[in-house]
């Protein structure tokens, strides 16, 4: 009886950032990205609402744009990440994503609207910020620096503290010495940059410092003042209000030319549930959230459009120490949110086709053949017994996909991995399996559900105290009786 090795690509071994891809990355490689894409029917949806979802807040009601967001909804494993790199690329126009067959019906409806628009698409890592604003604020100031570094700074730092250090500096200096160093790079004119290039005097300097801090005159000016005087602000983790700061970006982004900013937020809700020992950290920053599309302020030029990728419901991470009625608070405040997102479903139906494509592919047509033949006789398994490695939710050409794994492997794997704070892909999880047994694994054999537990239970911290419990004392029946 062959080995499984010999039949399909396993690896030796399967390093740390295998099977695992980050937005950032999924951007600079567009061809291995789409290389190792896989769309299904029920993705191919996905992606027809997500740009449904952009054209609606360009179009807006009434002939007026609006914000919008929707979370990204799937299971440890389902490809969020990649999803949106994917979706990434089809806005920013790449030829190998709007040319993938299995989408070619979705970009012909969308390629209309899509057609010369300018998309501000701002990937956000937000793993070791320190509350929202300096997330999502000071990752827009940090990319823009990156992709427009002759552009002028957003003025999303806060006014406050900068102003007083300014009128100090002034006066040390001199108004003729401030004001050239504060002109620095200005022509007295638009500059390339409309009226947020246009030269300052003693007189447009005073009054911007007069004027409300989130009027436009002070945000110029806290702009310049950073450009200039000081380029350290750039660091800094003090920012103006969430809702100002999304008014800022809203009209920066008009500034620079762009139709509408799309932001995805890859990592946040992963990003809260670090915190979720800290539930005023969780209560304050999961109500700011909703500001990515209810605003208190009318000024948002264009339209931000939110992506947010999610595998687990907000109100999961309040744990049972939190009394019941600040719970019940908190998942009312969640329910009023949700009534304003959208929520696109990467459902779990799709990893079998994943795992065929990524980890599972045969070598020629000769291996699946011989896979196929011996899958067949799978069918002489006793009828309770195939029902259990079904699971209710599979059918046998899922089962074939993911041979030699089994759909109850699988299922058992994305629902326990959901529980943990993990990098790890279910792919990466299969992968590994099959690494540690390309040696014994022969055709013909199901790689068991209980191989899992090894994988599953070491390294990887629950979210959750109380479900931190339960895997401690499944570790410790494992250890000390099975």
């Amino acid at each position: 009886m062959s080995y499984i090795k010999e039949l399909i690509n396993i690896p030796d071994h399967v390093g740390r950032g295998d099977f695992v891809l980050r937005l950032s990355e999924g951007i600079t490689d567009p061809e291995g990205t789409v290389r190792h894409y896989q769309v299904t029917p029920q993705l191919a949806e996905c992606f027809d609402q997500a740009l449904n979802l952009v054209k609606g807040a360009l179009q807006g009601t009434g002939g007026r744009s609006t914000s919008k967001a929707a979370y990204l909804h799937g299971s440890f494993g389902s490809g969020k990440s990649h999803f949106m790199a994917i979706l990434h690329l089809i806005l920013s126009g790449n030829s190998h994503a709007r040319s993938i067959p299995e989408l070619a019906n979705v970009i012909a409806k969308h390629s209309e609207w899509m057609e010369g628009r300018k998309f501000l698409m701002v990937p956000y890592h937000l793993m070791n910020a320190k509350n929202l604003e300096s997330a999502i604020l000071g990752g827009y100031a940090d990319f823009i620096g990156r992709i427009h570094p002759e552009a002028p700074t957003p003025p999303v730092f806060l006014a406050e503290g900068l102003l007083a250090n300014a009128e100090q500096l002034r006066e040390n200096l001199g108004d003729a010495k401030f004001l050239e160093m504060l002109n620095k790079g200005k022509s007295g004119g638009t500059g390339g940059w409309g009226n947020i290039s246009a030269a300052w005097d003693t007189e447009g300097y005073e009054k911007a410092l007069g004027a409300p801090h989130n009027s436009e005159m002070c945000r110029r000016l806290v702009r310049d003042l950073v450009d200039t005087h000081f380029p350290a602000m750039k660091n800094t983790e003090e920012f103006v209000d969430l809702d100002d700061g999304l008014a800022v970006i809203s009209a920066h982004a008009k500034e620079l030319g762009y139709d509408t900013a799309v932001l995805f937020l890859d990592e946040l809700i992963l990003w809260l549930a670090s915190y979720a020992a800290d539930q005023i950290f969780i209560s304050r920053e999961g109500n700011k959230v909703v500001k990515l599309v209810e605003s208190n302020r009318a000024d948002r030029p264009v339209p931000l459009v939110s992506f947010i990728a999610r595998q687990r419901d907000l109100r999961d991470l309040i744990g049972k120490q939190v009394a019941g009625a600040e719970k019940l608070a908190f998942s009312d405040v969640l329910s009023h949110h949700e009534g304003r997102f959208g929520v696109i479903n990467l459902e779990d139906r799709n990893l079998p086709a994943i795992a065929g494509k990524r980890i599972l592919l045969p070598k020629s047509d000769a291996a699946k053949a011989q896979m196929d033949a011996e899958f067949d006789r799978t069918k002489t398994i006793r009828e309770e017994t195939m029902k259990t490695l079904l699971t209710r939710e599979a059918n046998r050409e899922d089962f074939r996909k993911l041979y030699p794994f089994s759909p109850a492997l699988v299922e058992t794997l994305v629902a326990v991995s959901s529980l943990l704070q993990r990098e790890r892909t279910a792919l990466k999880v299969m992968a590994m399996l099959l690494s540690e047994q390309k040696d014994t694994l022969r055709l013909g054999q199901i790689v068991p559900v209980g191989d899992l537990f090894d994988q599953v239970s070491q390294g990887d911290e629950a979210f959750s105290a109380d479900m931190k419990v339960h895997f401690d004392n499944a570790n410790r029946l494992y250890q000390q009786h099975l």
